[in-house]
């Protein structure tokens, strides 16, 4: 059961402290007063004399009493990220005493039970004594419904349920019972963190429901046995423990669902929410608020050397630092890699931000013992604050991260927000919430830029490559919107949107007899989303499209980010039967690592080596390799950025699989797409041959080369 133990746990510094501290006095002074008047006016509460006390039901009090005091002194353990010291399971049998019993068994035994627990404990006295309180409080509420119903019981007068009509009655003693102790434990913790009562109920009101809620529903089955069977009463402790396993279980889900797996921070998600959340509070109580962003200095030289899992351990440490160096009641996340941001509500002026932002940089520059070596890191720090550098939360954002940009070309340390560091600061910003908009009403397009079988010429499939025309006809290249995507946490929108259109194209080259697989790109932002594999399952569920149809593209840089998680999630849409495509090969350190270790059904050829085959020996020889080491290991090999017939010729003779490029064809619309795939087919034989082509198109603005990889999604 609730109780003020979790308030303190988790907000040890009270934002209303005389409304707090008043809360606390009141609850167990009304307790007793309530308590008291009950017991001097409620007449005898012990049997006549001469009249013995049954032996069954005192043989179900005193397992009553057993089972109050244990649940309250060894709670149901859960998950760390969930409640650390353990959720109380005496509720049922508390309040079954009170059905059965009356309300000052009930009371002495869960309240002194409360007691005991705390003083064993060592927790502060004000906490065990508010814990007494609320549970006197809420047994008298659940009495008081048993009164008007005519169902209150006493030693002298033991009861329990017997039909429909005595079960409404529990339940709506049950419904006094919960409601009473949930308002009085939730008003403490809005009192402890200036947050709204009815926000502070929502967030807990679930789990509530269904391990309390569970547990009330048993008790009258509990006063039932009391009654007529006491020596199994102890057995009502088995479908308690099952129901309280089972909403640990279901708040660990909802807690992984908004929390980073490795450090606990709150992930970007969640983080989002709280910063909007504290935006509003912050424009209703007329204060301000920073955003600081954090990114780690020399982190990549740690997993270079060290490995994934010490860069892992690193990024635990990290964590811990992070919310050492902060306030109660600022909010640290992790966004994803070594990307951290850090919430500061409630400042009065820059000097409050720069202070934890001190704190911060202080915290990293601290050695690191890493695999039995030291390791410096330091980090770089962007603060920008609301309202003196945005109104939004994308806006502010976008700035801090300028700021953090600013400060890691300055060497690290930190840097605050200012127009000067960027005069396309403000355009930057406007871009973004074109880009928001842009998404929500789907105004972005997919073009297909086809890739063909160098033996055959037939097609291979296609990339599928995002474009975004404005409202006013200009063409936004994707080097401008989609790195403004990635950093301002849009990309996985992006992503389903490209991840839609392109599917469902696929199911329509389908229904007209067309096999084109389509290829879509990526990011460290997809493939670290928990449900990411799980929403490209729907998605080809709902269109129909066979999972070897889907190849999923990604690059050396989002995998060398956290290991663990991208290879859980690629393992994941690889079971769906898509297929993984390791981009821009050649290009990173690990590759030889990452194919032994991923997935991977293809390379993409880098096309920094693809476009000096033809005239450097050295990027030849690398080529060469590359495709004989894939063939070997049964990958197939895709070679992008071939734009000329030399290139072509070179490749074909090294036994490269795919081409991709100027040279067989730009990005095209899919209305484009669709007769060039109808007309590769009908000139398969090679009537046509790809290597003869003269003519070459012009470049599409923004787009490199074949517009392959992230900037060309």
């Amino acid at each position: 059961m609730t109780s003020a133990t979790d308030v303190e746990r988790e907000r040890p510094a009270p934002a209303r402290p005389a409304v707090f501290w008043g809360h606390v006095v009141t609850v167990p002074v009304l307790a007793v007063l309530l308590v008291a008047w009950q017991t001097a006016t409620a007449g005898p509460w012990w049997p006549a004399d001469g009249q013995a006390f049954p032996t069954g039901a005192a043989v179900a009090l005193a397992v009553g009493v057993v089972l109050v005091v244990g649940g309250e002194l060894w709670p149901v353990l859960g998950s760390r990220t969930v409640d650390p010291s353990g959720v109380a399971w005496s509720t049922t049998f508390a309040f079954a005493v009170l059905l059965f019993a009356g309300l000052l068994p009930a009371v002495a035994l869960l309240a002194g039970a409360s007691v005991l627990s705390g003083v064993l404990a060592r927790k502060a006295a004000y906490r065990w004594v508010f814990n007494a309180g609320q549970y006197s409080l809420s047994l008298l509420a659940a009495w008081g419904v048993l009164v008007v119903f005519d169902r209150d019981a006493r030693p002298s007068e033991l009861w329990s349920p017997a039909d429909l009509s005595d079960l409404g009655v529990v339940a709506l003693a049950a419904a006094a019972y919960f409601v009473v102790n949930e308002l009085l434990v939730t008003f403490a913790v809005s009192a402890l963190s200036g947050t709204s009562l009815l926000d502070d109920l929502r967030s807990v009101l679930y789990f509530e429901l269904v391990a309390n809620g569970a547990q009330l529903g048993l008790a009258p089955l509990v006063a039932v046995v009391m009654e007529h069977a006491p020596a199994l009463t102890a057995l009502g402790v088995l479908p308690v423990l099952a129901i309280h396993r089972q909403a640990v279980a279901e708040r660990e889900s909802r807690h992984a669902a908004t929390h980073d797996d490795l450090t606990q921070l709150a992930n970007r998600k969640h983080f989002l929410t709280l910063a909007e959340s504290a935006m509003d509070l912050a424009a209703r109580s007329d204060q301000s608020l920073a955003l600081l962003v954090v990114d780690l200095d020399r982190f990549k030289e740690v997993n270079d050397v060290l490995g994934h899992q010490a860069g892992d351990r690193t990024i635990v440490e990290v964590g811990r630092r992070l919310r050492h160096a902060v306030r109660d009641g600022d909010v640290v996340a992790r966004l994803g890699g070594d990307e951290f941001a850090v919430l500061v509500p409630a400042i009065t002026s820059l000097d409050d931000a720069l202070g934890v932002a001190q704190r911060v940089v202080a915290e990293l520059e601290r050695p690191f013992e890493v695999e039995g070596r030291l390791v410096d890191l330091g980090g770089s720090v962007g603060v920008a604050l609301l309202p003196q550098h945005a109104g939004d939360f994308e806006a502010l954002f976008s700035r801090a991260d300028a700021a953090m940009f600013a400060a890691k070309r300055d060497g690290g340390g930190i840097r605050v927000y200012g127009p000067e560091l960027d005069s396309g600061a403000t355009g930057r910003v406007g871009l973004l919430g074109s880009l928001r908009r842009a998404i929500e009403a789907g105004d972005l397009v997919v073009e297909y830029q086809p890739k063909i079988d160098m033996r055959t010429g037939a097609t291979d499939g296609v990339e599928a490559l995002v474009r975004w025309r404005t409202t006013d006809g200009v063409l936004v290249p994707p080097d401008d919107f989609v790195p403004l995507a990635e950093q301002s946490g849009l990309m996985p929108r992006l992503t389903a949107s490209v991840l839609e259109q392109a599917l469902a194209q696929c199911a329509a080259w389908q229904q007209a007899g067309l096999r084109v697989p389509v290829a879509v790109n990526v990011s460290l932002r997809d493939v670290l989303d928990a449900r990411f594999a799980v929403g490209v399952a729907e998605r080809l569920v709902r269109y129909g499209v066979l999972g070897p149809m889907l190849t999923l593209e990604i690059t050396e840089r989002v995998l060398a980010e956290d290991m663990l998680r991208v290879q859980a999630t690629l393992e994941e849409v690889s079971g769906l039967g898509v297929r993984v495509s390791l981009d821009d090969f050649g290009t990173g350190w690990s590759s030889l690592v990452l194919l032994r270790r991923l997935p991977v059904a293809e390379v993409k050829l880098d096309r920094s080596f693809v476009a000096q085959v033809a005239r450097s020996r050295s990027d030849a020889a690398i080529v060469r390799a590359v495709i004989d080491l894939a063939h070997e290991l049964d990958l197939v090999v895709v070679a992008e950025g071939v734009e000329d017939a030399a290139t072509w010729s070179a490749l074909a003779a090294m036994g490269c699989d795919t081409a991709q490029g100027w040279h067989i064809a730009r990005s095209l619309p899919a209305p484009a797409a669709t007769a060039w795939v109808r007309e590769r087919a009908r000139d398969r034989h090679g009537a046509r041959q790809v290597g003869d082509r003269t003519e070459r198109p012009q470049p599409v603005p923004g787009q490199t080369g074949d517009g392959a990889g992230l900037a060309g999604r």
